[in-house]
This record gives structure tokens, C-alpha cells and sequence, in this order.
């Protein structure tokens, strides 16, 4: 048997015959709350927790472990599927382990992993994880979602993401021109990522015109992070439609980002990169997260079609309807100067977008 947790709750045991018993249905995560939970249920909610293969170092990160690269499960399995986005883990009938000792918020985090996250680098070999082991260090690269390289540093008690995304940068500064309440980025200094990414690295970056960003953590032992896609299989259980039951939840954000993705011109507003906060007592809904996760903008392509709006449309299309929605003040945005990492053109596309929506509501 093994039991799905939520810190030191049990809120769902899975049997070896396949039976599978909820036993906190308001606090299970939401694609599984049904009352007939499936193992394959399970199994695929275990499988999507894990790192996408395709994320830069992700080979080196499982090759450490010699964990199968295409074994979503048990790389999730290997490291009790702890993940800083909420409080959920796996705990098997006979593992010792508890929330306290292996948390990623307490504890501290294994700081040759991050070494390996950022730069590829792998200068210490681990034992082969067998089915049944876990991995000794206490990390949340493996549940940590996304394309780019990244890695969690703890300063101060502080759990910061560092990562490859210089237009975080310069996204931060336009949200904070609009007075868009959003997840701030600022540069990472030398002393913050000296010890973790070589100069063959920095280096590299600077050449090809990137840097390491960072941000502070959203979540917390009490409060998660349920992604839209995550929320939509839960809509999909109920036959509801999921863009419009998001809509509802807290109209004003949801319409602030249809106007900051086409300002930004964002091409990469996919179903984890938006999503709702829950409160891990009672396991409610308390309203979207901060946006957050704006790396891909300043696209150079025209026309970006909106993944968020309830019908098929641009992003324009979907950002000046939803001007009628909310009440920004773009004066800051036009008159501020160009941030110092964004290029020209960038800026000339920011300005030139803007610029359009104010036109649009004369």
C-alpha cells in the first residue's frame, strides 16, 4: 500500500490489488477528486509532477541517479514526489520518512544537485536508485516544472528560483509600470549563482545575450499552486467547461492577463503557466495566482493566437475586449524609459502595443 499526503494527512491509500480509497476527498489534489479515483488516475496525476525531459540538464539531473529518462512514474516515485508547488508526497507502507524530515520548505536543499540543474555539471556520482529506493538528497528539481535551466537556492531561509530568462527581467519592469500585481524577477548576482554555474557558462550567457533571473517562492506549507491544466481535468470530471469556470474565479486577473500577453507579446501561455492558489486546511480555491512565467515574451511573431480566451482569437483580439474589463493606467508604461535589458526592438514592439490598446478604447 501506498498514501497519497497531504504534510502528515493521508488523503488517498492505493492498494497492490488496485483497490483505492479516498480518505480526505476536499483535500485531494483536483484532477483526482472524483469518488471513483482509478489507479491509472493516479498513476498519470503521479506522472504529471515530473520535470519535462526536454528541460535543459534534465538528462544530467536523472543520469546522477541513473533513473530511466522516460520513467515519468518512478523518477517521481524516487524522490516521494515532494514538489515546491504544493504539499502533496507519496509515502509507501513501509517508509519511515516523514513531512518534517524530508520537506523542500524546512529542509535544506542538496547543493550539488542545483550545481547540476543550472550548469549541466556532474562531478559526483550516486547510486543507481532502484524500484524501490529513494534518492538521499533533498530536492525539488525533479517535480520542478519547465524548459529553461533552473535550480531552487535557499538564501536566508528564503527559497529563491534561479533560472536561464533574461526577458523575465524586462517584463517585471513593464508589469510594474502598469501596476500589475505580478511575481517579480530581478538579475542574479555573482554572489548568488558564483558557486553553482561555471564561467564556461556565465561566460556563454553573455554571449548569447541571456542571464540567470530569480524569483521568489509563491507557495508555501499552507498555500498551493494548482495549475490551470491541473483544474481543467478536474472541469473535465464534471463536464464543465474549464476556461469559463476560471473566469469566474477572479475576473479582474484573468482579464489583466489577456492585456499583459498581448503587451508582451507572450507565445508561451500554456496550462501551468497560469493557475489558482488552494488552501491546504480546507482545500478551496482562493483566487489566481500572481501572474508569472513571462520568458518567452517579446515574440517577434505578429498574431499570436490567445490559449486563454473562451473562443479562438488573437491575443489582441482578446486583450482589447477585455479592456472593457478593467481599469489600467498605460500613461507610466508609455513615458517610462527602456528598461536596460530589453532591446530596441522589444521595447518598440511594448510601446507599439500599448499604443494600440489606448487607441482602441477612444
Amino acid at each position: 500500500m501506498e498514501s497519497l499526503m497531504l504534510k502528515d494527512n493521508p488523503v488517498l491509500n492505493v492498494y497492490e490489488d488496485g483497490t483505492v480509497d479516498i480518505l480526505d476527498f476536499n483535500r485531494l489534489p483536483f484532477s483526482l477528486r472524483i469518488k471513483d479515483v482509478s489507479p491509472e488516475m493516479y498513476i498519470r496525476w503521479i506522472m504529471g509532477r515530473t520535470l519535462q525531459i526536454d528541460r535543459q540538464n534534465a538528462k544530467e539531473l536523472l543520469n546522477r541517479y541513473r533513473l530511466p529518462q522516460y520513467d515519468r512514474y518512478r523518477i517521481c516515485k524516487a524522490c516521494r514526489g515532494f514538489s515546491l508547488n504544493d504539499s502533496y508526497w507519496i509515502k509507501e507502507e513501509y517508509d519511515t520518512g516523514t513531512w518534517k524530515q524530508r520537506n523542500l520548505y524546512e529542509n535544506e536543499l542538496s547543493v550539488s544537485i542545483i550545481e547540476t540543474s543550472l550548469s549541466g555539471r556532474l562531478h559526483r556520482v550516486s547510486h543507481q536508485v532502484q524500484r524501490h529506493d529513494y534518492i538521499e538528497d533533498v530536492t525539488p528539481e525533479l517535480t520542478t516544472w519547465g524548459a529553461n535551466a533552473k535550480a531552487w537556492i535557499k538564501e536566508d531561509g528564503i527559497l529563491y528560483m534561479h533560472k536561464i530568462g533574461i526577458n523575465e527581467v524586462g517584463a517585471s519592469a513593464v508589469l510594474g509600470a502598469l501596476n500589475i500585481p505580478h511575481i517579480t524577477y530581478r538579475l542574479s548576482t555573482e554572489t548568488q549563482i558564483k558557486q553553482y554555474v561555471s564561467e564556461e557558462i556565465r561566460a556563454w550567457l553573455e554571449g548569447v545575450g541571456e542571464a540567470i533571473v530569480n524569483s521568489k517562492l509563491f507557495t508555501s506549507e499552507d498555500v498551493s499552486f494548482v495549475s490551470f491544466d491541473e483544474f481543467g481535468q478536474f472541469c473535465e470530471l464534471y463536464g464543465a467547461e474549464s476556461i469559463e469556470e476560471a473566469m469566474k474565479i477572479e475576473p479582474y486577473k484573468y482579464y489583466e492577463m489577456q492585456i499583459i500577453d498581448y503587451i508582451l507579446n507572450n507565445s508561451d501561455r500554456h496550462g501551468q503557466n497560469w493557475g489558482f492558489y488552494m488552501n491546504n486546511v480546507t482545500g478551496r480555491i482562493t483566487g489566481m495566482a500572481l501572474h508569472f512565467d513571462h520568458d518567452k515574451a517579446f515574440n517577434k511573431n505578429e498574431r499570436i493566437p490567445s490559449l486563454t480566451s473562451p473562443e479562438p482569437m488573437t491575443q489582441e483580439e482578446s486583450a482589447k475586449r477585455a479592456l472593457h474589463e478593467v481599469d489600467i493606467d498605460f500613461y507610466n508604461l508609455l513615458s517610462m524609459d527602456k528598461p536596460e535589458t530589453m532591446s530596441d526592438e522589444q521595447w518598440s514592439g511594448v510601446q507599439q502595443r500599448t499604443k494600440e490598446l489606448v487607441e482602441s478604447q477612444v
